[in-house]
């Protein structure tokens, strides 16, 4: 002790702490978004698995295309955020949707519509609900009036209807892996939509 303060041996040395070690959460839509889904089994395309929905005492099939490389992409941005699911879908449908399309349990909160926020018939998803800290959350969705509540959280992807050449989640993946250097995501995601270079 010396003047009221006490020398550091070496190995007392304290780890540097990383920009932001809290893990920020990415809010990825359903329907679109991660797979697209039909009550008619599609021409030309390889349905990936069915469930089916009790709705007014009846039993409607749902025939489901993940998008390509979505297993990956979950896997691959679950290393280094926590991945949660907000959809506008009900429960009935989407609960059975993310059981079959989330093997390895990446996904670790599911929110659906009554988490939403309805305006004229049209629903948004209010992540101010759902965050403390809208620095630290994004939102990936197709419908921008999803993310109209908080325009600067959202990164748009383009709508995935059985394109099987699609390659726009492993586009977002390479985007997230680069944007866990910005202390405000927000920042990372006017990145995305306007690049500089």
């Amino acid at each position: 002790m010396k003047q009221g303060y006490r020398k550091l041996e070496k190995h007392e040395k304290q780890p540097m702490r990383i920009r932001n070690d809290k893990k920020r959460t990415i809010f990825l839509d359903l329907d679109e978004t991660l797979v697209h889904s039909t009550m008619e089994p599609p021409i030309g395309v390889n349905v990936d698995f069915m469930v089916r929905i009790k709705i007014e005492g009846g039993v409607i099939p749902m025939f489901v295309v993940k998008r390509p490389g979505v297993t990956e992409f979950l896997d691959r941005i679950g290393k280094k955020y926590r991945v949660a699911v907000f959809t506008a879908g009900l429960p009935e449908y989407a609960s059975q949707v993310l059981d079959k399309m989330d093997k390895n349990r990446v996904i670790s909160q599911r929110l659906y519509r009554d988490s939403c926020t309805e305006t004229n018939g049209r629903y948004a998803k209010d992540l101010s609900l759902v965050a403390k800290d809208l620095g630290s959350v994004l939102i990936v969705d197709d419908n921008p009036f999803s993310y109209s509540l908080q325009p600067d959280n959202g990164v748009p992807i383009k709508p995935f209807v059985n394109d099987m050449e699609d390659q726009e989640l492993m586009k977002l993946a390479d985007f997230f892996d680069g944007c866990y250097q910005y202390e405000d995501l927000r920042d990372a995601a006017t990145e995305f939509l306007y690049p500089t270079s």
